[in-house]
């Protein structure tokens, strides 16, 4: 499927990031979101981007609400060689050049666009609607690259369309109900790499290195929904509970390998479900904490395979994922009228698993050290900055060279993994536009 759309058009052109949380979910919506880690983001409802994270917190609105935001990405994710298959070495006198692995920045930067509207119709009921992205990755390796056939490209773009409705039971209990349209749009590349020439080169063959040997793209819409709740204990003081659906996105497109003409091809990833819980207090005229406990069930994440016409699958990756939790704390100090400061700090865990690490989804725990501002324009306009620092901890990967999996290990050596070390960091600069009506 082919969707020529301009508001898709739009949206996938800006929509094409590693992600920053656990695994490749995103949780870039908003600006003022950011400046607190996202700290108490599914019940403070300071502006329109609540609506990403909690429909029921439409109900805490008076007056019509719009936000338009935009996050710039800037990763600095770098790889470094640590050793390579027994295949690679002994061709190389046991001597080849680990730096030949070492690569930095393979993930793009990029701008993640988010926009929101709330109505409230009544004391009673509030509509709105919002467009984001929860899921997006992109990682891209020079097509020569040694480990060819683990590495590549490889690129998941996702844009959420939500509708999303609240009713306020009475004057401390709402409730919120959203409808989501995902749209997905995913390509894979691998190519012949180190031990794909060598292999081809034993059998008299030539293959060079950057040989593209397989590549799936494809796209899907799917569907998914969200409920939430807020509880206010009085005006100072409020929770927020939320839960998002698990949503199967089933690429479908087409599929090339190497030598074999193009044929239709699918790929299925399931999105999985999270539920997130939130606390807003204020303390003060002046001072307010706020925190959140996200978590993420990314079990239904165990392998990424695609499949042409046969029963088995073309491309395999064993994938393994464990479920996450994110723990955030914030804070937000009102200077004045027109300028409200905040700050957050915020722990993400890592879905991947020693074992099943890959250099194509680099993912690591990580802390976010974050700071951000509102200043008001008047009184129905205001601009939110955000800036957030994620530090990722370093760790070693040891993945299986996809072209000598099948081969026995009595032509090729014990050892058919390619070692790495990876550390993710990045800086994150978000500004919004927010105006009440």
């Amino acid at each position: 499927m082919k969707f020529q759309k301009t508001i898709l058009a739009l949206s996938l052109s800006a929509i094409s990031v590693h992600s920053h949380s656990a695994a490749f979910q995103l949780n870039e919506t908003s600006a003022s979101g950011l400046g607190r880690a996202f700290a108490g983001d599914a019940v403070i409802a300071d502006d329109a981007a609540v609506l990403a994270r909690n429909p029921a917190a439409m109900a805490l609105f008076k007056a019509k609400s719009l936000s338009v935001a935009a996050t710039y990405v800037d990763p600095g994710v770098d790889v470094k060689g640590a050793g390579a298959p027994d295949l690679i070495d002994s061709i190389n006198g046991g001597n080849f050049d680990l730096s030949k692995l070492d690569e930095d920045g393979v993930v793009p930067g990029a701008v993640i666009p988010g926009f929101y509207f709330i109505n409230p119709i009544n004391d009673k009921f509030a509509f709105g609607f919002g467009m984001n992205s929860n899921f997006g990755l992109s990682t891209d390796y020079p097509d020569s690259y040694p480990a060819g056939s683990i590495a590549g490209g490889t690129e998941l773009t996702t844009v959420n369309f939500n509708a999303s409705g609240s009713y306020r039971l009475n004057e401390q209990l709402s409730f919120g109900l959203g409808l989501n349209v995902v749209y997905g749009d995913a390509v894979l590349t691998r190519h012949a790499g180190d031990t794909g020439a060598a292999l081809a080169a034993s059998q008299g063959r030539v293959l060079p290195a950057n040989t593209e040997l397989i590549k799936m793209e494809g796209d899907d819409i799917s569907f998914g929904w969200n409920v939430g709740a807020v509880y206010e204990v009085n005006a100072d003081h409020r929770f927020g509970l939320t839960y998002r659906s698990e949503v199967a996105v089933d690429f479908e497109g087409d599929y090339t390998a190497v030598g074999s003409p193009t044929v239709a091809g699918n790929l299925a990833i399931d999105m999985p479900w999270g539920a997130e819980f939130s606390g807003f207090h204020q303390l003060n005229k002046q001072w307010a904490v706020h925190y959140s406990v996200m978590y993420t069930n990314w079990e239904s994440f165990e392998k990424m395979e695609a499949f042409t016409s046969g029963p088995d699958p073309v491309f395999a990756k064993d994938e393994n994922y464990e479920s996450t939790y994110r723990f955030a704390l914030g804070t937000t100090y009102t200077h004045s009228d027109s300028l409200t400061l905040r700050a957050g700090i915020a722990h993400d865990e890592s879905a991947a698993v020693d074992a099943f690490r890959s250099i194509s989804i680099p993912d690591s725990d990580r802390l976010w050290y974050s700071a951000g501002a509102t200043y008001k324009i008047s009184d129905s306009d205001s601009i939110d900055f955000g800036f957030a620092y994620v530090d990722g901890d370093k760790v070693t990967l040891h993945e299986e060279d996809a072209v000598l999996a099948d081969v026995p290990p009595a032509l090729v050596g014990a050892d058919k993994d390619w070692h790495f070390e990876s550390e993710g960091n990045a800086i994150l600069l978000s500004v919004q536009y927010n105006k009440s009506f």
